[in-house]
């Protein structure tokens, strides 16, 4: 008898203990205070920049054929010169004497491999003449995005370094794709930079992926199984509500949510340990 008292008041104590030590968890719930940051939800259209790449070309390509074959008694020119139309480039000593070459257009030497006292025949270019003081810049796009461009429009340029920006003009879209399956969409711009023929370039465009619809943070964003949710802030407290998400970009998703409107204060750092209302202190940015 005595032995089973002893248990009985041990079973007792243990329980006034457990129901002691689960008040206590959920006064520190309650009491718990989690530091996050926010930011707001907006309305509007999900849009991604585009970058599409290639190359810069002269505007023009001029070659330069002597009009006899010859010696060449004197050389005028080396490649990187700038010439200008009627320029003597070079003489040719010929069986009809020493003749003159000109340059035909205005332009840089290019593509001179001939020095003093080589032969040179009347049908091979002896160089060639580059016009650039414009530069072509060829892309080559998938079918649903020769949308994005409209000829006769500007496009941002970036050549080699992303702070050189240019303004180019959008001159032909092609109406039937290449061998590739691409489209050829060619733009071209004033070289006052005086870029090389040959730099890489990259034409930014900006795609609208989603049409009139909340953005959100996509760090703001929970996932669990098949449920998404964010916590809207209401005074001190957050509460935890459902979106339907409808894309999602590396730093704006686009969602659905009946309970959620354009301006709302939504968490976005701090919110993986919250509960639906939980107590928060928001951390202002510096």
């Amino acid at each position: 008898m005595k032995r089973l008292l002893l248990l009985f008041v041990m079973v007792i104590i243990t329980l006034v203990a457990c129901s002691n030590d689960d008040n206590e968890d959920q006064d520190e719930q309650a009491e718990r205070v989690t530091p996050v940051e926010v930011d707001e939800v907006t309305e509007g259209n999900l849009t991604a920049e585009r970058h599409f790449y290639g190359r810069t070309m002269p505007n023009q390509t001029t070659p330069v054929i002597p009009s006899v074959a010859g010696e060449i008694d004197e050389l005028e020119v080396t490649n990187g010169d700038k010439v200008e139309e009627d320029d003597t480039i070079a003489t040719i000593a010929s069986p009809q004497g020493k003749i003159n070459v000109k340059a035909s257009v205005d332009g840089t030497i290019a593509g001179l491999e001939a020095k003093e006292g080589s032969m040179v025949s009347n049908q091979d270019p002896l160089l060639t003449i580059l016009d650039v003081e414009d530069l072509t810049v060829q892309l080559q796009i998938p079918a649903h995005q020769t949308k994005l461009f409209k000829k006769g429009k500007e496009v941002d340029l970036f050549i080699e370094d992303e702070e050189d920006k240019e303004k180019a003009t959008v001159d032909y879209i092609a109406e039937t794709a290449n061998d590739a399956g691409l489209f050829v969409v060619q733009l071209s711009f004033e070289n006052d930079n005086n870029y090389k023929a040959g730099a890489v370039a990259s034409a930014v465009k900006k795609e609208t992926i989603v049409k009139d619809t909340l953005i959100i943070p996509t760090q703001s964003l929970v996932e669990e199984s098949d449920e998404a949710y964010v916590y809207v802030v209401e005074d001190e407290t957050v509460k935890k509500v459902e979106v339907d998400v409808e894309k999602i970009q590396s730093s704006q998703t686009a969602i659905k949510a009946d309970d959620l409107n354009e301006g709302d204060q939504i968490v976005t750092s701090g919110q993986l340990t919250l509960e639906d209302g939980g107590k928060i202190n928001v951390i202002e940015e510096d």
